[in-house]
């Protein structure tokens, strides 16, 4: 009798575990339905893997799980469990279905993958758009359409299968990196023209690379670096606005703005240019440079400061020592002058302007010698730099190599500066006079 009473009491237990479990399950498929129909895959995969937990020979959770696959672009996920979804319900008509489905997609993907193998790219894209045409969304067969594409060199059109495959596959990186690619080597062939100094050519090259990515903000900006070496300025302002739209805090295309500006006098708006990079990047040393040489006519202190800033950020910008010593130096302020164009030359090396400033100053100071190499370190690297010239010429006369005063002067009388070339042949006269 107790043994039967005990037999009654496991099976029912056991029934209404069973009417529990299945209880769970319907509340758990119906939040299944729930999160598909919001395209909430990720969750709606969490739910049907906590049903297979309780009864792993659940079919309708493996054929759930295999259409989220095919959606996700995971063929091989698709395969496997439409397999188990008919393995555990043999019958069922609707999973055989989608297995025929799959299998055919399956076959299809793999002869697209044959002919790009074999290098049949246009029959591979063929494919590919067969596969399309049934699975729209199905973002592995635009990606093998964009790599075909992109082996017979049609770039754009690769570039637009890339796009797709990202739209309905954003996670998989294999997209992301493929139309970088794409637009890497098209942006790429317009650095090796640009270096080559083929500005025209580069511009077409980086113009297709922004089609090809209308969110490359590089392009826009090497296209407008282009443009300027055209002399095409505004069109070059025009795609310098462009690149800031795309990217808001790309500093260089602030700064190539701001010296647009300054260069053809629009101070006003060249010094907003500046102070909206520095908003960007207070330790932008160019910015900073650019500013005091916007503020050096009208604003000189500021513009002191500016320079000052600028060496604060980076003690290597020969630019800023070199425009503080020009300050210094009109101001006479030779010991001060001096120093930063020391320093200006040091890091300048290759300038023929800084030594003969520097060169100025030393003349200024008494210190011919000095001046007298500086002068002729200038006329060596621009042997027509009539300033050079006639600094040297005042740095021979005033050490009394009256010969090699009248030579440099003679070379300066011979540049375009009116004014050098009156204040030499002064100087001529001068020396020619004193031999009598």
């Amino acid at each position: 009798m107790n043994r039967y009473r005990t037999a009654l009491i496991i099976c029912f237990t056991a029934s209404l575990a069973v009417a529990a479990t299945g209880q769970d399950i319907g509340n758990l498929m119906t939040k299944v339905r729930e999160e598909m129909a919001a395209k909430n895959y990720d969750g709606a995969r969490e739910q049907l893997q906590l049903i297979l937990q309780q009864n792993s020979a659940f079919a309708a959770a493996y054929f759930e799980l295999s259409k989220i696959a095919l959606i996700q672009d995971d063929l091989k996920g698709a395969q496997t469990n439409i397999k188990a979804a008919i393995e555990n319900d043999p019958r069922n008509e609707e999973y055989r279905a989608e297995a025929d489905i799959i299998a055919e997609l399956s076959s299809t993907m793999s002869d697209a993958r044959r002919s790009y193998d074999e290098r049949d790219y246009m029959g591979a894209v063929a494919r590919y758009e067969k596969v399309i045409e049934n699975h729209p969304t199905f973002a592995s067969a635009y990606y093998g359409m964009g790599m075909a594409f992109a082996r017979e060199g049609n770039l754009r059109q690769a570039a637009e299968a890339f796009k797709q495959a990202q739209t309905y596959n954003p996670n998989d990186t294999r997209y992301s990196n493929a139309l970088r690619k794409v637009v890497a080597e098209k942006y790429n062939e317009g650095n090796r023209l640009y270096k080559a100094r083929d500005w025209e050519a580069a511009a077409s090259a980086y113009q297709e690379a922004y089609q090809l990515d209308p969110g490359f903000h590089q392009a826009y900006y090497r296209l407008a670096r282009s443009y300027q070496n055209l002399g095409e300025i505004d069109s070059a302002l025009k795609t310098l606005d462009k690149t800031i739209e795309i990217k808001p805090d790309y500093l260089p295309a602030y700064l190539d703005k701001g010296n647009i500006f300054r260069r053809d006098g629009r101070s006003e708006e060249a010094e907003t240019i500046y102070r909206q990079a520095l908003s960007i990047d207070p330790r932008s040393d160019r910015a900073w440079v650019g500013l005091g040489a916007v503020l050096k006519g009208e604003k000189t202190t500021e513009a002191i400061e500016a320079f000052k800033s600028a060496l604060a950020v980076d003690p290597k910008s020969g630019d800023a020592a070199e425009y503080l010593g020009e300050i210094y130096s009109d101001q006479e302020k030779w010991a001060e002058a001096r120093t930063f164009l020391e320093q200006a030359a040091r890091l300048k090396p290759k300038s023929h302007v800084v030594p003969w400033r520097l060169a100025h100053v030393l003349n200024a100071l008494g210190e011919h010698e000095q001046a007298r190499q500086m002068s002729k370190r200038s006329t060596s690297l621009r042997k027509t730099f009539e300033y050079g010239w006639y600094e040297l010429g005042l740095a021979e006369k005033a050490l009394g190599n009256r010969v090699a005063a009248i030579e440099a002067f003679k070379n300066a009388s011979k540049g375009r500066d009116a004014s050098i070339r009156k204040s030499s042949q002064y100087e001529l006269k001068q020396l020619e006079s004193s031999s009598r």
